[in-house]
């Protein structure tokens, strides 16, 4: 039975990429800061998983949870890199803990992870490896500067990495979702977050979850959900000179996705 860890497993979408990977039958580590919820997504699955807590924001947490793959579980398979944070707003109205959170959650800890089982993966010439990333680490809009610092910096060492351990048997990817239908969209959505969240699909976690097997059966460097929003995405990555005077548009188009995406959800706005 193979092994395999998911960060951010608490709810979201690392619940749901915890549920595929029970359906296949792999014995399962879970991680996140709170109890509560790791239990609560615990007692879905067909198999007892072992949780583990850890609060990626704090080095002295992670540098543990690092010894505890390296001594306890030197047989991991699968390294799903699932948790990230993300406060939009201005770099000048986000505090400076705010901005620390993004690079120590969403960038330095998956990286250390990766680096801690990378070894005994290479040792064995087999291994997987998957980083949820974003859009945001292909195009950089407003008040999400600091989040796509973080997502540029990940999208740039899992490229590098994936070359380094494919020739060893390691597979090395990033998944590339949309905007997700989670809680924290939901507080985006109601409490000023981008509109530009919705000017596409909004997807599900099962997508991402569905995107994510398909990195670890495949092992291709960058995995998107949807497929349609990464072109436009890559489009303005590559000329991000044409986002400024297209934004207007681009919010108008994005707040009716948001108006409408609320209906949907039977949201007040009150």
């Amino acid at each position: 039975m193979t092994k395999a860890l998911v960060t951010g497993a608490g709810g979201g979408i690392g619940a749901a990429i915890a549920r595929a990977l029970d359906k296949r039958g792999h014995s399962l580590i879970l991680v996140d800061r709170a109890a509560g919820p790791l239990d609560a997504v615990a007692a879905t699955l067909s198999l007892r998983p072992e949780t583990i807590l850890c609060d990626l924001s704090s080095r002295e947490d992670v540098e543990r949870l690092c010894m505890t793959l390296e001594t306890g579980h030197p047989d991991l398979d699968i390294l799903v890199n699932n948790a990230g944070i993300v406060v939009p707003g201005a770099v000048s109205g986000l505090t400076q803990e705010e901005l620390d959170l993004h690079l120590e959650i969403n960038l330095r800890a998956p990286i250390r992870l990766m680096r801690a089982v990378a070894p005994r993966m290479i040792a064995r010439g087999r291994g997987a490896m998957v980083a949820t990333v974003s859009l945001g680490g292909v195009i950089s809009l407003k008040d999400s500067a600091i989040y796509s610092t973080s997502k540029f910096g990940l999208r740039g060492f899992l490229c590098g990495f994936h070359q380094e351990l494919a020739p060893l048997g390691v597979k090395v990817s990033g998944v590339y979702p949309a905007a997700v239908d989670t809680p924290m969209l939901h507080h985006e959505a109601l409490h000023g977050g981008s509109v530009l969240n919705f000017i596409d699909k909004v997807m599900t976690p099962e997508d991402i979850a569905a995107a994510t097997l398909k990195a670890l059966d495949t092992g291709k460097l960058e995995v998107y959900s949807p497929w349609s929003a990464s072109l436009t995405a890559r489009f303005f990555g590559s000329f991000p000179w044409m986002i400024r005077p297209l934004l207007p548009l681009m919010e108008k188009i994005g707040e009716k996705g948001r108006q409408k995406f609320i209906a949907a959800k039977g949201f007040s706005t009150e």
